[in-house]
């Protein structure tokens, strides 16, 4: 088992519990649309405005990460940080493709499913419910056994060309 894969997975349990914050800030929005109901909310309507608290995390996880700090609220606070592959800082490229990989494609796999299902799909489950429910348990298992696994290094680091190191 990676040596640092404990530390890895409870900094990622904090940073998402920090993404709910931003999650929580769109429930207004989400109850007065549900109070109205307008004509022109559609499933892909939803779908769409779903994403902004997605982009706002996967931004803020980037940010964070390529910053002077090099990790998230969770790393910093296990002692870990975010460095390119060959050493020093993360580029901001490199690391909104990190972020994308690990946060913005599981998490709005999940809406897309959980949309979906809400409007019809979860009397009548159909490929496009039974595909996102899929991708999303198969990215989130993606995404974890590469960090218990020797190495360490998950597929949003080998994409961007990173790898999470003990803080120094």
């Amino acid at each position: 088992m990676d040596p640092l894969a404990t530390r890895r997975l409870a900094a990622y349990a904090l940073d998402m519990t920090c993404c709910l914050g931003i999650a929580a800030a769109t429930v207004p929005l989400g109850l007065a649309l549900r109070r109205g109901r307008p004509e022109w909310i559609s499933e892909p309507t939803v779908q769409a405005l779903s994403a902004v608290p997605v982009v706002a995390a996967t931004a803020w996880a980037a940010w964070a990460e390529s910053g002077p700090r090099q990790g998230t609220p969770g790393k910093r606070a296990m002692g870990l940080r975010t460095e390119a592959v060959e050493g020093g800082r993360l580029p901001l490229p490199r690391a909104a493709v990190r972020a994308t990989a690990k946060v913005a494609i599981p998490w709005q796999q999940g809406h897309t499913a959980t949309i979906h299902g809400m409007w019809g799909g979860f009397e009548k489950p159909d490929a496009l419910l039974i595909g996102s429910y899929a991708a999303t348990y198969a990215a989130m298992i993606a995404g974890i056994v590469p960090v218990v696994r020797r190495g360490g290094r998950t597929i949003p680091d080998l994409l961007a060309g990173s790898r999470v190191v003990r803080q120094d």
